[in-house]
């Protein structure tokens, strides 16, 4: 017996991958991290992000000290690897995010950003 593949089996390997698991990608991984990150403070979280670096994942300040979506200061680097990342991931939207959670919630709200009352 012959076996065939069809197209949708092709795409069910495609899309699960190698190890069978489906790997969702958001289409705006930016807005997507936010709202995993701030679901209560969605709107208030993209207008801080907004201000602090123009929804842009990869915006370091001029002199290197803030860096990514939530311009993480680079004095919290001791947080980022507590939280088990290296520093050089603070520029992917959802490490940045989570970053962004753990400040907010260990300080209160948003006053660590000088964008906080955007």
């Amino acid at each position: 017996m012959k076996r065939f593949l069809t197209i949708a089996s092709v795409l069910l390997v495609v899309s699960l991958g190698a190890g069978g698991c489906a790997q969702v990608r958001s289409a705006d991984p930016v807005r997507d991290a936010i709202r995993q990150n701030f679901p209560e403070q969605y709107d208030k979280a993209v207008r801080v992000a907004s201000c602090e670096s123009g929804l842009n994942p990869r915006a370091v300040s001029p002199g290197g000290a803030n860096w990514g979506l939530f311009q993480i200061n680079s004095v919290h680097k001791g947080l980022v690897a507590s939280m088990g990342y290296s520093w050089d991931k603070i520029l992917d939207p959802y490490v940045n995010a989570r970053v962004a959670r753990q400040i907010y919630n260990s300080s209160g709200g948003w006053r660590p950003w000088s964008c906080g009352g955007a």
